[in-house]
């Protein structure tokens, strides 16, 4: 009989091939049949792609007549490691192409003991770039080199104003949600169903790669787009607790337990969050396919989806912002965040709205995409497509404006302003030459075309660069006086000042609410999980925005006097998405004799009815009203206080999981074995 083509191919010391008639076992000519091939259980549709030859491997006893089975041990057994850097490839193309990169790297073959997922390659400042890049590739001087025209007092009737258009267009929330729409149905507006079937499908498919390639796996089931709506319900609500550990969440002493343990068990919440993908890059290594330029190419679906539900749901007001953020830094394996430097995170440009916050757009570098031009350039015209002539007004961060950028922006009827430090090198020293600032109060501007410069002091020198304001507008804000106590000193302040703070605060705002509550449960070890979970999060956000600017006039019933509220938008919403999925009963356990359900608490299993809850095992909950001296860091001579501890060991420690399993003795890497 023909071996199974799940199983690894046989060192048979012949080579055959069986005939396997799918229709009638009468005689027929071969070019009616299916062949195959016994060494490699495939169908041999070729001769020449199972040529008999004998084969052995040089690593290990293994030997075989087929080409293919051959190349089938190869993948499954062994891995290809670079001696010089951390680079692993499973197939020969994609080492190829890191040679081909490094010409001074070299290569070991290597049995392959774990499956070592690669990660997306980001644009990172600081890091170790493929190819060489010019010196300053962030800011460059302006290639017009234009003259600059000092703006005084008395040149105010006689200078040619900008003319700023209206803005006209619509803006605000686009959906035609009932007002009985509740929170899950403004989340899918931002999170749409057929992202929640892309994910759910790739999920299942690297499963059934890891499977084939002989990873050890549990028991895996399908997942379905219910049980993956259930599954990020769930991680909302652990962000909204904030529990030290996740099995706590399981715990009879929780008081949202049940929500949790109808949707699924711990062990399958485990799972599912070790599992999930938008897209496998193991998979996509192993078939061969992706676009090896694109660094996010295995994001691409997923942002591409996102990306247009996000545009789709809200229309984009007269005052646009467009800063970065950067993604949390990694965790360890024991759930801590790794010392990083600022400039090595990813950073990811955010197009947000001045007002509101809400993210219309997002750009993230990778290593490939334009290296030798400026970052303003590359990443400001991608932001604002489609929205040319209709007079929106752009607020920058100061790492993306130049004159060049303004000059561009301004033939496309967009309007913007930026902050730029002293000394700055896109502006002529002409601007530090001219004058000085010492008192408070006092400015100085400059003038060449559309564009306006103006220097003004406040607690410190600052600068501004703009093309929506006109020179010699000021209005009156107060400070602290510095020579009387309690009283405050009227300053003048230019107008382009007034504009630039006033409207230069959308991606704070959404920052602040990406930081409030976020999610939990969930590892972040590598940038394609943080990123993954970072889409979720501002969909999140973005879903609550649309919420309350669609219901400003008629707040739903649980929004507590009209006040709304990320913290229970959130809870709200985790618990909607937990309701959409039950998880199947469980087949009694034999071991049980027959008492009934059983149930994971904090790694064991007990049965429910007999476990009894005066004698529950040591856990993390509240346990003293006021504040107490972790037993824990006190041994260590750190203060920290807490109200959280050991019910049974009647110790005070911190809300987190290193102090509880130090405390108790053992180490977080090892708990629940």
């Amino acid at each position: 009989m023909s071996p199974s083509p799940d199983r690894e191919p046989s060192t048979s010391t012949t080579w055959s091939l069986s005939i396997i008639y799918l229709h009638h076992l009468v005689p027929v000519s071969l070019e009616d049949v299916d062949l195959l091939c016994m060494e490699c259980g495939t169908k041999a549709t070729e001769f020449s792609s199972h040529y008999p030859s004998f084969v052995s491997c040089l690593l290990c006893p293994y030997t075989t007549f087929c080409s293919c089975a051959y190349a089938s041990h190869m993948i499954i057994c062994f891995e290809l490691e670079c001696m010089q850097c951390d680079f692993v490839s499973l197939t020969g193309d994609k080492m190829a192409e890191h040679l081909v990169l490094n010409p001074g790297h070299d290569i070991a073959c290597r049995p392959r003991t774990a499956l070592k997922e690669p990660d997306i390659e980001f644009s990172l400042q600081g890091g170790t770039q493929q190819k060489p890049s010019p010196p300053d590739t962030t800011i460059t001087p302006d290639p017009v080199n234009p003259s600059w025209t000092r703006v005084a007092g008395s040149d105010l009737d006689t200078l040619k104003y900008i003319r700023v258009g209206r803005f006209k267009q619509d803006k605000g929330p686009r959906h035609a949600l009932p007002k009985s729409a509740d929170a899950m149905e403004y989340f899918l507006l931002a999170y749409p169903e057929s992202l929640l079937e892309l994910i759910a499908k790739e999920t299942n498919a690297h499963v059934k790669t890891c499977q084939y390639l002989g990873m050890p796996s549990p028991q895996w089931t399908l997942l379905s787009v219910p049980e993956l709506k259930a599954f990020l319900g769930l991680v909302i609500l652990m962000g909204v607790h904030g529990l030290p550990d996740i099995s706590q969440y399981w715990s009879l002493t929780q008081h949202d337990r049940h929500t949790f343990d109808q949707a699924m068990s711990l062990r399958r919440f485990k799972q599912i969050a070790t599992n999930i993908r938008m897209g496998s890059l193991v998979t996509d290594e192993y078939r061969g396919g992706g676009n090896p330029k694109d660094g996010l190419h295995i994001l691409r679906p997923m942002l591409d989806i996102l990306g247009q539900a996000m545009w789709k749901a809200y229309r984009p007001n007269c005052n646009l912002t467009i800063d970065r953020t950067l993604l949390p830094a990694l965790e360890d394996q024991a759930g801590h965040r790794m010392l990083t430097y600022r400039q090595t995170l990813p950073e990811i440009w955010l197009l947000c709205d001045s007002k509101s916050g809400y993210c219309h757009r997002l750009s993230i570098h990778t290593r490939e995409s334009g290296e030798h031009e400026t970052v303003g350039l590359q990443v400001v015209p991608r932001l604002m497509e489609g929205l040319e002539g209709m007079n929106h007004r752009l607020y920058l961060a100061n790492s993306l404006a130049s004159p060049r950028l303004m000059r561009q922006l301004l033939k496309q009827g967009i309007y913007a302003s930026s902050s730029f430090p002293i000394l700055s090198p896109v502006l002529p020293m002409q601007l530090w030459q001219e004058g000085n600032l010492t008192i408070a109060g006092h400015y100085l501007q400059w003038q060449s075309g559309p564009l306006l410069a103006t220097r003004w002091r406040d607690a410190k020198e600052m600068g501004c660069l703009c093309t929506n304001s006109f020179p010699g507008r000021v209005d009156t804000v107060w400070r602290r006086s510095q020579t009387q106590a309690g009283k405050l000193d009227p300053l003048e302040r230019p107008m382009a000042f007034r504009l630039l703070q006033e409207n230069m605060r959308g991606v704070d705002i959404c920052k602040q609410l990406l930081a409030c509550n976020p999610l939990g449960g969930v590892p972040q070890d590598c940038h394609w999980r943080s990123l993954f979970w970072f889409l979720l999060n501002l969909s999140v956000v973005n879903s609550f925005i649309v919420l309350r600017e669609s219901r400003k006039s008629n707040p739903p019933a649980w929004v507590q006097s009209g006040l709304f509220s990320q913290l229970n938008f959130r809870r709200r919403l985790g618990t909607q998405l937990a309701q959409c999925y039950h998880r199947p009963p469980e087949t009694q356990d034999p071991a049980s004799g027959g008492e009934g359900e059983r149930e994971t608490v904090a790694g064991e299993t007990v049965a429910r009815e007999t476990l009894d809850p005066l004698k529950e095992m040591h856990r993390m909950t509240k346990i003293s009203l006021c504040t107490k001296r972790c037993w824990n860091c006190n041994l260590k001579h750190i203060r920290h206080e807490t109200a959280y501890g050991c019910p049974v060991c009647k110790a005070n420690l911190c809300n987190k999981a290193s102090c509880f399993w130090e405390f108790h003795g053992l180490c977080p890497l090892t708990k629940g074995k």
